[in-house]
């Protein structure tokens, strides 16, 4: 919106304040929990189990923060070297897939489903538990799921 001050005979004109978009915690919780439920919605879909998150999950969890969050930061975007999750998290497997530019879990989660390396990530029987991290920066979702399994 343009807001018009008359000051005599003069018009100031202000420029419309340019505000950049925070999402809340909430809304990145959200877009974690809707790549994890599609996810598992595809695992189940075809036979497979669902992938355990949360507590269980602490470790894939807090890589996937960490490499979003330098991803998001840096504007960089490659997968990192697996062994360093396989020996972090005392794993036996490790997997992971990026995406960025994608609004909800749920396109990042179809666009993955057509990718053949990401989708085996995602229906590889090995794998029993995922972390997911979005993070909103530079106007896009940044989102790493790491794959794990102890």
């Amino acid at each position: 919106m343009v807001m018009l001050l008359a000051l005599g005979p003069g018009v100031i004109v202000a420029a419309p304040s340019a505000q950049a978009y925070t999402p809340s915690p909430a809304t990145v919780a959200a877009y974690e929990h809707g790549v994890i439920y599609w996810v598992n919605a595809n695992r189940t879909k075809y036979g497979r189990a669902k992938l355990r998150s949360g507590t269980v999950a602490v470790c894939p969890d807090r890589y996937a923060n960490g490499w979003s969050s330098y991803l998001a930061r840096t504007g960089y975007f490659y997968h990192r070297d697996m062994h360093v999750i396989l020996s972090g998290c005392h794993a036996t497997v490790a997997a992971e897939n990026l995406a960025r530019g994608f609004t909800s879990g749920k396109t990042t989660v179809n666009a993955w489903m057509h990718s053949p390396g990401h989708k085996a990530n995602i229906m590889d029987r090995r794998l029993t538990r995922i972390g997911v991290a979005a993070v909103y920066a530079h106007g896009r979702w940044t989102v790493t799921a790491n794959f794990t399994r102890p």
